[in-house]
């Protein structure tokens, strides 16, 4: 009796043995293949994204100087990768003029108003202002009864001084650019400067670390000296009066 008792144990076990087996899944099945471990691996060594989903956006213009199709594409290209692009839910919202301010058979630097307005904005950086830029800013202001909530950086502007200097934060000139009247009369004098890619990165980093626009004193000068890196600043003067503005400067 225990002979067959064991005889029958024994037979269940290489049946079971043999059905386990018949289970097992097969490379086909979808097990890694050993032969794919090489791959797997290389997976995990993909980039990982650097920033995060969200509905805030800094604004980036390009404008006179800085607005030519392979300085954008390049440009655009560091700030997605550091920050993400406003189209896949990422931070950098870029406007080129005069391409994407057109209306009809002209194009307007007040579209800046409408484009904007109703953005959750982190701050806005300019570079090359088109003339009127700051009445487009003017609205802004009075949209947000006087007090626009976010930093504005004006760089190398060929609009109104007095009028840039009033809408922005800081502006950074070129200091043999401007003219007597306070605008650069010739758009192609502009010589394109070397350093704007990372002075644009440090701008947006230095947004980025600020919950409000930054008070116009004799602190500013520091901020700006930052963001311009290796490039020489001073405090510019006006060309009649001699004085001196608490909130523009120049690349001397």
């Amino acid at each position: 009796m225990c002979r067959i008792r064991f005889f029958i144990i024994v037979l269940v076990m290489v049946f079971s043995g043999c059905s386990n087996r018949e289970n097992v899944p097969s490379s086909e099945e979808g097990l890694v293949s050993l032969y794919d471990i090489d791959a797997a691996d290389a997976g995990l060594e993909d980039p990982t994204q650097t920033w995060h989903v969200t509905d805030e956006r800094v604004c980036i213009v390009y404008g006179y100087g800085y607005n030519d199709d392979e300085f954008v594409k390049s440009m655009n290209s560091e700030l997605f990768s550091l920050y993400g692009s406003c189209f896949d839910g990422g931070l950098i919202y870029p406007l080129v003029f005069p391409g994407d301010f057109k209306r009809g058979t002209k194009h307007y630097i007040s579209v800046l108003y409408d484009y904007i307005v109703s953005k959750k904005l982190k701050g806005l950086v300019i570079l090359g202002a088109p003339e009127g830029t700051c009445t487009a800013i003017g609205r802004l202001q009075d949209f947000y009864n006087g007090h626009i909530p976010y930093p504005i950086f004006s760089f190398f502007s060929q609009d109104d001084v007095l009028g840039m200097e009033y809408s922005s934060d800081f502006v950074l000139d070129k200091a043999q650019k401007a003219e007597i009247n306070g605008i650069v009369a010739n758009e192609k004098s502009q010589d394109f400067v070397e350093d704007v890619p990372d002075m644009l990165k440090a701008s947006v980093k230095c947004i980025l670390n600020s919950d409000a626009p930054f008070e116009k004193n004799a602190r500013l000068f520091e901020v700006v000296k930052k963001i311009a890196g290796t490039e020489k600043t001073g405090r510019y003067s006006d060309p009649e009066t001699g004085l001196f503005s608490i909130n523009h400067f120049v690349m001397e």
